[in-house]
């Protein structure tokens, strides 16, 4: 049995506590929060922009508000980390140091050089760390991925992403739109596209990017649009949270290959569809669930294993955090960052 704290009980938070709850292989055995109201015997569920919201019992969990106190005295085997992003950094190192596996979700932190950081603390320490990019392992995009594999969309011709959401004002104290605690959509909300982009087609030749605030100030942005410079094909990516409050959260891509043309749209039923040059369109299998689910029962499963993740390893998770980096210097130079 794999012993977990998880630290941060707001909206990511609480995704992840009530999915261990159902986890035959883990026990949740310590919560930490530096609000002593989220770590009462019954927590309100926050609602965020995707994933069910329920209230959380706390009942025989060891419960803190000092995460230096939960890794001393709970005798843990795993640190799960959903705090704001500006603590990614400290709190992983410390864990690592103290000998425990790290989950941190994304982003891995608000710079590259901190990711290094992070990523010598795990090599020094024989531990794990698993950034939780979920989209990697979100089953319609997985689709996408074994489809571009296995040969299925063949030779990709163009290719798109976007992701919209209503202003992110769930966040405990509104931290997410204070763009020097997030590093504004471009760093929280894009780069789940620009990590899963990275994973189909690897690091690009170049960025060419364009964004706008609308909330936030300085150079972090709120919505972006990106050409990634790739030979032989296009690849855009479209995202940010300016939208409206009424506005649903929206997320899809569209991928031309030379045998067909693969789409995610919410606003279609059903929203994962295929239309083969050669063929009658249709919905390819895939179980249901959410990437949440799904990278936390992998990343168990690695620890279980003593085997060391790949599907998204800290160096991939750095990648894109540098990826995001050059977007941002795109926009404000508003000429192509090279990338070679």
């Amino acid at each position: 049995m794999i012993r977990i704290g998880l630290v941060g009980l707001g909206f990511m938070g609480q995704q992840h506590f009530s999915i261990y709850q159902n986890m035959e292989q883990v026990e949740l055995v310590a919560v930490c929060d530096k609000d002593p109201e989220r770590v009462r015997d019954s927590v309100p569920a926050i609602a965020g922009n995707i994933g069910d919201a329920t209230e959380l019992k706390l009942d025989g969990i060891d419960r803190y508000t000092d995460f230096a106190q939960m890794i001393e005295d709970a005798q843990l085997d795993c640190v799960d980390i959903c705090t704001p992003t500006p603590l990614h950094p400290d709190m992983t190192v410390d864990a690592l140091q103290a000998g425990l596996h790290v989950i941190c979700e994304k982003p891995m932190a608000l710079s590259v050089s901190e990711c290094d950081r992070m990523i010598a603390a795990a090599e020094a320490s024989s531990r794990m760390l698993f950034i939780a990019q979920c989209i990697r392992f979100w089953p319609e995009y997985e689709v996408l991925a074994d489809m571009l594999a296995n040969g299925r969309l063949g030779r990709v011709v163009s290719a798109r992403f976007t992701r919209h959401s209503p202003t992110p004002a769930w966040s405990s104290g509104s931290w997410l739109l204070d763009a020097e605690l997030s590093g504004g959509a471009v760093l929280d909300l894009h780069i789940h596209d620009v990590d899963f982009i990275l994973s189909l087609f690897g690091k690009p030749q170049g960025v060419l990017s364009r964004g706008g605030n609308l909330i936030s100030s300085g150079p972090a942005v709120d919505h972006v649009l990106t050409t990634y410079l790739y030979d032989g094909f296009a690849c855009n990516a479209e995202g940010g949270w300016v939208f409206p409050t009424d506005f649903p959260f929206e997320r899809g891509f569209q991928v031309l290959g030379e045998k067909g043309f693969l789409e995610l749209s919410p606003a279609k039923q059903p929203e994962l569809q295929f239309y083969p040059f050669d063929g009658e369109p249709h919905t390819p299998e895939f179980t249901p669930g959410t990437g949440y689910e799904r990278e936390l029962e992998y990343f168990v499963q690695c620890m279980a294993s003593g085997q060391a993740p790949t599907r998204i390893t800290p160096q991939a998770a750095r990648e894109a955090v540098a990826i995001v980096m050059a977007e941002r210097e795109s926009i404000r130079t508003g000429q192509v960052v090279s990338l070679e």
